[in-house]
């Protein structure tokens, strides 16, 4: 079998740390390194832990496809601090040198980025872990996918997917396209909750069959007939909201074996940038590439 591809969605563990970690982590010129921080210690971790031999860190750029598909996608969100935004190269920058592939692409979310990753290693033959907190992540797993939150130590194959959620994978973005989801301000159908969207899914592979009258005898809850009615009435809604749901698995990035490889450090370019951050007495921690003739 051929070796595991880890994908870790990076802003996922840098907002966490940031949140989590003491704000009075900062570099000898004074800059909050928190999430900095934070993010190589997950990273760090999954190396020790894991001991990979291909691995990637998934970025994203400030602007979205989906936003030509729906105004409203994600506008309910505020720009991040200005304190955690001057960090975000920083963590791209320090991705690369301990030598792990930093990959985004303009107009497409780390999600899709991830995703696609997933799609092709896992299409090569390759299992792939996506190590991230997101729930939203949960459509990508199949025999050969799975997530795995490593703050929380928890891992999703599709059986546990079932079970947390009530649906297959491949029904989370119905699921969400139909009760909405308030963090990315995806609109869903007003009066459908999550419990009712289940067991909607329940009796319908995807939205799509829900305008086939002859599921309704199959369904028991209460309002049916009028929840049912307004599902109807609402399918260009519901239709938008599963497209702005689905992670994009065709995001245009070069993705190949070797170029997810992981790499190890380079000590040269490793200390300057470690030292500019404070971080010296992690470079210990930092496994390095092996040195050669020319080093």
């Amino acid at each position: 079998m051929k070796k595991p591809v880890y994908v870790v969605d990076a802003l996922n563990y840098i907002f966490r740390a940031y949140h989590g970690l003491p704000a009075n982590i900062t570099s000898p010129k004074g800059m909050l390194t928190n999430a900095v921080l934070g993010y190589l210690r997950t990273l760090l971790r999954i190396i020790k832990e894991r001991k990979p031999e291909y691995m990637a860190a998934a970025f994203e750029r400030d602007t979205s496809f989906r936003s030509s598909i729906f105004s409203g996608y994600k506008a309910n969100r505020t720009q991040p601090p200005a304190e955690l935004e001057a960090q975000f190269d920083y963590c791209r920058k320090i991705t690369a040198a301990i030598g792990v592939a930093c990959i985004e692409a303009d107009d497409y979310e780390a999600d899709d980025v991830i995703g696609t990753i997933a799609m092709r290693m896992s299409t090569e033959g390759h299992p792939v872990i996506i190590v991230t907190g997101d729930k939203d992540m949960s459509q990508l797993v199949c025999g050969n996918v799975r997530v795995y939150d490593i703050a929380k130590e928890n891992w999703l194959d599709e059986t546990r997917v079932r079970e947390k959620f009530g649906v297959t994978p491949a029904q989370i973005p119905d699921l969400l396209a139909l009760h909405g989801d308030h963090v990315d301000n995806i609109p869903g159908v007003t009066g459908v909750g999550e419990k009712i969207a289940r067991q909607i899914l329940s009796v319908c592979e995807t939205v799509e069959d829900v305008v086939h009258t002859h599921i309704d005898s199959r369904l028991q809850f209460r309002g049916r007939d009028a929840v049912l009615k307004r599902i109807r009435e609402n399918m260009e809604t519901v239709r938008t909201s599963r497209r702005l749901a689905t992670i994009c698995c065709e995001a245009p990035i070069e993705i190949s074996a070797e170029k997810l490889r992981y790499r190890r450090a380079e000590k040269r370019t490793l200390h300057p940038l470690f030292e500019e951050l404070g971080f010296v007495r992690v470079l210990d921690d930092i496994p390095l590439a092996q040195p050669t003739l020319f080093s």
